[in-house]
């Protein structure tokens, strides 16, 4: 063995040109343990087994659960984000693309926790950085939602209104993606992601 090669730092991942990223495979198996399970009974050491690694290598990305909580979250809104920026810019009509948002979110979605309730749940363990960090990577994606909510008002295809606020109230709606049954009743993702389309942009009164 050369003994000028450098070795790695304890718990260092090994790596090679053809290994996923390590802390990418971390921060997915974080982020759906959370939303699964909320952040409380989540471990780092449940996040370890799930990922398949070790606990020393979760700990040479991330120093504490609070840290890897926020890069998580941050992370997952990023591609919620990048989703919904590529989805909007598709062609059709307003009706359409959020069908099409609300579709991607019920088919992709483990979650069993409402992220509101996530949020006041880890909130005791968060500093206000990240507490601050985590808001202004949800707002990017409010701000995706409610730039075309105002460019569909200038061209007449919905009412006047608030642009943030209709975009809250969409991803609120989108919750119910999250729901295995609505009552007694299941729903096709596809027929409960046009249903909640309706619903928001007609009411509950329809047209």
């Amino acid at each position: 063995m050369n003994a000028s090669r450098s070795k790695r730092a304890p718990g260092r991942p090994k790596s090679g040109p053809n290994r996923p990223s390590m802390r990418d495979k971390v921060l997915l198996t974080a982020s759906v343990l959370f939303m699964e399970l909320g952040y409380e009974p989540v471990s780092i050491n449940m996040i370890a087994e799930r990922a398949g690694v070790t606990k020393a290598s979760v700990y040479y990305y991330f120093a504490n659960k609070s840290i890897l909580f926020t890069a998580a979250v941050m992370e997952m809104m990023l591609r919620i984000s990048a989703v919904t920026e590529r989805i909007i810019g598709e062609n059709g009509s307003l009706r359409e693309r959020l069908a099409q948002i609300a579709l991607s979110k019920m088919t992709k979605s483990q979650a069993h926790v409402e992220f509101e309730s996530l949020m006041r749940e880890a909130l005791p363990s968060l500093s206000e950085e990240q507490r601050a960090e985590i808001r202004r990577a949800e707002h990017r994606i409010h701000e995706v939602l409610a730039a075309e909510f105002a460019r569909a008002m200038e061209s007449g295809e919905i009412p006047p209104g608030h642009p943030m606020l209709l975009s809250h109230a969409f991803s609120a709606l989108l919750m119910i993606g999250s729901r295995e049954r609505i009552g007694e009743e299941e729903f096709a993702p596809e027929r409960l992601a046009a249903a909640v389309v309706d619903l928001f942009l007609n009411g509950a009164g329809g047209k």
